[in-house]
């Protein structure tokens, strides 16, 4: 059996090439944050939405792609035109959670703005992703050491917003952000090639552990753009927006940019 050991994890190797995948991360581009916020606790507002990533590789001979996910949030007011946040992006490449909380420091509140309103609000949050894959640490390259890899993302958001009320229904409102974080990646080898008769086999890492090595790398990085939204209120409980972004990135030192348009449904209650 052990003359086969050899052939069945080649044969293994192959058939998960076609899946596999270098580490890489994913950036998400929505932001949906309105400077209006009501001045009373305990009101709430649900959202769904899309949201476009940035899906960027560490190995840099890998072109950079994206992903439209699902993005869908909670959010209550604490009172003092301020409010937390709950969401989470899900169905793309990178699902991901986000917490964050805002305050309006200037201009009337949500309940009273009027037409011609100008109002301010800063915001924090912290978003999480997390991640996994299998293949070698460079793209393509199927006849070097395999390797599973667990990846997870932690950033930290801050954004100043204003806006502008058009009409008691239209606000238009953007605002200037900038998230810095870290990703952890923690390899586990699978496979390793081994020279055995003047041939290059392939050997599972279960069966000879001594062989192989596993390791975990830090990368820091960061993100900084600008928002620009239009939101319509059809009813006191009803909102739709419409929102373009364009973010600039830094992670695995690799500098990108992109821009992209989502769409926000808002239900208050």
């Amino acid at each position: 059996m052990k003359t086969f050991k050899p052939f069945l994890a080649f044969i293994a190797l192959g058939l998960l090439a076609g899946c596999q995948s270098t580490t890489e991360t994913g950036v998400s581009m929505a932001r949906f944050e309105s400077p209006e916020i009501n001045s009373d606790p305990f009101h709430f507002r649900a959202t769904v939405g899309t949201d476009t990533s940035k899906i960027i590789a560490k190995d840099t001979s890998e072109s950079t792609s994206t992903s439209t996910a699902i993005t869908t949030s909670m959010s209550m007011t604490l009172g003092y035109s301020t409010e937390l946040t709950v969401g989470a992006g899900i169905g793309g490449d990178h699902d991901y959670e986000k917490y964050a909380i805002k305050h309006q420091f200037y201009g009337s509140p949500l309940e009273s703005a009027v037409e011609k309103n100008f109002s301010m609000a800063v915001s924090l949050g912290y978003i999480r992703s997390e991640d996994a894959g299998y293949g070698p640490l460079l793209a393509g390259n199927y006849d070097d050491d395999t390797y599973d890899w667990d990846l997870s993302h932690d950033t930290y958001d801050i954004a100043l917003i204003s806006g502008y009320r058009l009409s008691s229904k239209a606000l238009l409102y953007g605002s200037v952000f900038y998230q810095k974080g870290t990703i952890d990646v923690d390899y586990t080898q699978m496979y390793y090639l081994a020279s055995e008769e003047g041939a290059m086999l392939t050997r599972a890492c279960s069966d000879t552990p001594e062989q192989c090595l596993d390791f975990s790398a830090d990368h820091d990085g960061h993100n900084a753009g600008v928002s620009i939204a239009l939101e319509y209120a059809f009813t006191h409980w009803f909102a739709i927006t419409g929102e373009a972004v364009y973010k600039s990135m830094n992670w695995f030192d690799r500098s990108e940019s992109e821009t992209a348009a989502n769409v926000n449904f808002e239900f208050r209650f």
